[in-house]
């Protein structure tokens, strides 16, 4: 016993912890910075700050569907390029692109300038998720991939829970540090710079993220993660299996693109609540979702991957019933998190479910695809929100979602590998 606790001191293990080691701890801290900013701050502000500046929700729709288009273009090229450059290396390149793009967004008020500004933010996003859960494998054991891919799905969460609390305060102390309001708030003319000066500040912290990474590099960690192989290799790829595979993410992008974009307008439409309000709904949600995939290995325990995640896609689906028809602020709350938090179950489960279903060779290419299928679903649900919103109302499009989840849900039951 004491020569296995050795080898696994020397090979970084944090004590009798499964799925932690020192590289994990450092790929954990450039998370932390990475979801604070981006998803956190950066997301909370820019409805707002698009509204601020007169553009109304069909514009603003439109602009968050731009990304998912550029992530969808990208895609298979970025697998391709993952394993020949390396996948530490495009993680580095990319969140510096999105820190880039998350400030010129910030810098504008250019509709054409903010578009293109977006859609090089899909681009770089869809870059940064392709070749983060093949370099997440190399870290751990294959064991250890479902807590490791749990505590990086609590640190993520919980890091946008605090980086949307941060993120609803941000405007008013900028504008109190810039010496243009007092503290009883902000006046409309100022709110386009205070939200501004907020977001820039979002995209220099987006920047500092990648320094665990660099120091990741100096301890030998190349993460590489899937094999080198060539334009040549990609002939003999499984296509039909990882295109069946990853159908589920479709469905996870349709849900997921008729609500993240626009819970901060959601919540605002539905009760009237200030900026600084929205900012903590939002934050608790993310706090869920954080704090309920732990569950995910007892969940597994007894049903196996796929049959967890069909189940808790079930659940979830309720839950958006729940607020579809929640008419208080309290119980809207309840079951706005409930709901999120179920269906972010998926995101620690389904990815080393995916990963660990083929060979390291394709690993690469299963994310890339993962994240074409997952871009056209988001593209689709952000395009349309506009129109649906004027058609049906938002509550509907709530009951909307509770059906795209249950399809979710059944898609992994369908789809998964059997082992």
């Amino acid at each position: 016993m004491r020569a296995v606790a050795r080898m696994r001191l020397r090979a970084g293990h944090i004590g009798p912890v499964p799925g932690l080691n020192g590289r994990v701890l450092l790929f954990l801290c450039h998370s932390l910075l990475f979801h604070i900013a981006l998803l956190g701050i950066a997301d909370i502000l820019l409805n707002f700050y698009l509204v601020s500046i007169g553009y109304d929700t069909a514009t603003i729709s439109l602009l968050q569907s731009l990304p998912r288009l550029s992530g969808f273009l990208i895609g298979l090229p970025i697998g391709l390029i993952a394993s020949r450059v390396g996948n530490r290396r495009l993680i580095l390149l990319s969140t510096a692109g999105i820190a880039l793009s998350v400030a010129l967004t910030a810098l504008t008020q250019s509709l054409p300038i903010i578009a293109i500004s977006r859609f090089f933010w899909g681009a770089c996003f869809g870059a940064n998720q392709v070749v983060k859960p093949p370099f997440m494998v190399t870290l751990t054991e294959r064991s250890e991939h479902t807590a490791q891919f749990s505590y990086h799905n609590l640190v993520a969460m919980l890091a946008v829970a605090i980086g949307s609390a941060v993120g609803g305060m941000l405007p008013l102390l900028a504008s109190q540090a810039l010496s243009i309001t007092g503290a009883a708030g902000m006046k409309p003319e100022e709110m386009p710079l205070a939200y501004r000066a907020s977001i820039i500040g979002a995209a220099i912290v987006l920047l500092l993220s990648n320094a665990p990474i660099l120091v990741l590099g100096r301890q030998g960690a190349d993460g590489a993660g899937a094999e080198r192989t060539g334009f040549g290799g990609w002939r003999s790829t499984p296509w039909p299996l990882l295109i069946r595979l990853t159908l589920p993410l479709f469905v996870f992008g349709l849900s997921g693109g008729l609500t993240f974009p626009f819970f901060n307008l959601i919540f605002r439409e539905f009760f009237g609540i200030a900026d600084s309000a929205v900012g903590g709904v939002i934050g608790l949600g993310w706090l869920a979702m954080g704090l309920m995939p732990l569950l995910n290995p007892f969940v597994e325990a007894r049903l196996g991957r796929a049959g967890a995640l069909t189940a808790l896609m079930l659940i979830s689906a309720a839950a958006f019933v729940g607020l579809s028809w929640s008419s208080g602020l309290a119980l809207a709350i309840v079951f706005y998190a409930l709901a999120i938090g179920l269906r972010n179950t998926m995101q620690p489960l389904f990815q080393p479910m995916l990963m660990d279903s083929l060979n390291a060779a394709w690993h690469n290419v299963a994310s890339s695809i993962g994240l074409v299928m997952w871009n056209i679903g988001w593209f689709i649900s952000t395009f349309c929100f506009g129109f649906l919103q004027s058609a049906i109302g938002t509550r509907n499009i709530m009951l909307l979602v509770a059906f795209l989840v249950v399809l979710n849900g059944l898609a992994i039951h369908v789809t998964a590998k059997r082992r």
